[in-house]
């Protein structure tokens, strides 16, 4: 369905005040006049199969949530191609984009920022009806109250506007808006992260029972690495802009991991063993050569610091962007 080959994505400052401000910046010791921009996205292959949940997991700063909107065409990438179904979407005209609308939907982390203040529950969730021209008005009130029947919210919201829901009823109304359209691909980008735990469990399984009963494919982009490995039936990991490793489910237990990887799920298990993180992550505005990871990385040797490593697929299941990956001899298992 979705083929990423090499992507890249880069914010350059603007212009007038957005440079006088780098300079001023530059001259404190901070980002350089000359930099290009921040390096959000850095050479990412993936690919993503059809009805599978893929879980995108990485620190703040790493590029996830780009990543998510390139998939869901809100961002083009400045380099490399987007392929869906075969088409690249930076050749798409209206009408491609249109249809492309109908079939890829993404819900975002902030529902607040997300919803249209102006609009009530009702139009929000039939906007994209409308904009499709998809039934009568008739037709499309009784489908926006199944919907709204479907994620759990009652009937008579539909009159009421987003600041009188909430945080898990706002999540729950961009989950209908997102599911309006029958898509055949959600981006979920950081769904539950500003929910309490409960309101947090109960998105996650009407999530869950949404995607079962839909068939959809799901892309689940977050930083909460135990979580992700309970949803997902693949993992795909970033850090600096780039994809580390990217692992089925049932390899988890199996394989020798990149050394980020190895740390994350220390740092997740709270263990205080050779693989806890230290430092800092890179700077997008001046990234590392090489690997992204080498300035934290215990492992690193000079071809780290000088070569950016490939995602190379090295087990059934398991791919990784690692220059000493078959040296490795880790002392322990995952703390799974």
């Amino acid at each position: 369905m979705f083929t990423l080959k090499n992507v890249c994505k880069t914010f350059k400052p603007s212009r007038g005040l957005g440079r006088e401000l780098s300079a001023w910046l530059g001259s404190l010791g901070g980002r350089r006049e000359d930099d290009d921009g921040v390096k959000a996205v850095r050479g990412v292959d993936l690919i993503i199969r059809p009805g599978e949940i893929l879980g995108l997991v990485g620190e703040s700063g790493s590029g996830k949530s780009t990543l998510g909107r390139i998939m869901a065409g809100l961002y083009l990438p400045d380099e490399g191609t987007v392929l869906f179904d075969g088409h690249d979407l930076t050749n798409l005209d209206k009408e491609g984009w249109k249809k492309f609308r109908r079939r890829v939907q993404i819900m975002f982390q902030d529902p607040v920022s997300s919803l249209n203040p102006r609009l009530t529950a009702g139009a929000i969730v039939e906007e994209g009806l409308v904009i499709h021209k998809m039934g009568t008005a008739t037709e499309r009130r009784a489908r926006v109250l199944s919907l709204m029947e479907e994620v759990g919210l009652p009937a008579d919201s539909v009159n009421r506007y987003g600041h009188q829901f909430s945080g898990g009823q706002r999540q729950r109304l961009s989950l209908a808006r997102a599911l309006s359209l029958d898509p055949e691909l959600l981006i979920a980008d950081e769904p539950v992260s500003a929910l309490d735990v409960s309101i947090q469990a109960q998105i996650i399984n009407l999530l869950m029972d949404l995607k079962a009963r839909r068939g959809m494919t799901l892309v689940m982009v977050s930083h909460d690495l135990p979580l992700v490995r309970i949803l997902a039936d693949r993992l795909a990991v970033m850090y600096g802009g780039m994809i580390m490793e990217v692992v089925d489910r049932e390899f988890l237990e199996t394989v020798r991991h990149h050394p980020y990887v190895m740390s994350l799920w220390a740092s997740a298990a709270n263990e205080g063993f050779s693989h806890i993180l230290e430092g800092e992550p890179p700077d997008p505005q001046n990234p590392p050569t090489g690997c992204p990871f080498h300035p934290r990385c215990r492992e690193a040797i000079d071809i780290c610091r000088e070569q950016r490593p490939q995602l190379l697929q090295h087990d059934p299941g398991f791919a990784c962007a690692c220059h000493r990956r078959d040296k490795l001899e880790f002392s322990r298992q995952l703390p799974l």
